[in-house]
């Protein structure tokens, strides 16, 4: 028994891929876009130019996932501090400095500011508790100015929160998965924020 040979699927027209062209036809080929040589040489630049994006972006991503890999703990821990400091100030922004009378309107540079420092507890350093926005006299000229501080951070989350600051507390070992948690954490809360200001 001879097997029948199947005619093959009549193709269906298209719309040429030229703008300037527009006009319909049966492809010849598969995945042809346009009806004549002449409108892929017309769009031919336009392809090209699309191309060329696509190979940056691609040369991008791997250039930044390259990066990523090769970052060491301490990078990424000033960037969860950068994301964190960031999310603190504008947590803050509507209140004055936490050390000193400067109102939310003074137009100087604003900081983070560690009640207690990252030398001498290191697990507070993400502590939101710990850090307030400062102004930048209070923070750099006056190591926090920690007689200001201490009142004001008293009448903002309480004495028994103060204590427990003070108090002994776990050590904490952050690792690099811990500090792009963080950063991933407080770039989201800062977008958060920001979005719910513009609203």
């Amino acid at each position: 028994m001879t097997a029948i040979a199947k005619c093959p699927p009549k193709r269906k027209s298209k719309v040429c891929a030229n703008p300037a062209c527009g006009s319909e036809f049966v492809p010849a080929r598969l995945g042809q876009k346009v009806c004549s040589p002449r409108c892929g040489i017309a769009i031919a630049p336009v392809n090209e130019v699309k191309v060329r994006k696509a190979l940056a972006d691609i040369g991008r991503k791997e250039l930044r996932a390259a990066k990523e890999r090769v970052k060491t703990k301490g990078q990424w821990m000033r960037e969860a501090q950068t994301e964190f400091n960031a999310w603190i100030r504008l947590r803050d922004a509507a209140l004055g400095c936490v050390s000193c009378d400067k109102p939310a309107t003074w137009q100087g540079q604003w900081h983070a500011s560690h009640f207690r420092s990252v030398g001498s507890s290191p697990e507070h350093r993400f502590n939101p508790l710990n850090v307030h926005k400062a102004c930048s006299v209070c923070n750099n000229h006056l190591s926090g100015n920690i007689l200001g501080f201490t009142p004001e951070l008293i009448r903002r989350i309480g004495a028994e929160a103060v204590e427990a600051l003070l108090g002994p507390s776990e050590p904490k070992r952050y690792t690099i998965e811990d500090l792009k948690a963080i950063k991933a954490k407080y770039r989201a809360l800062t977008r958060e924020l920001k979005r719910g200001d513009a609203a």
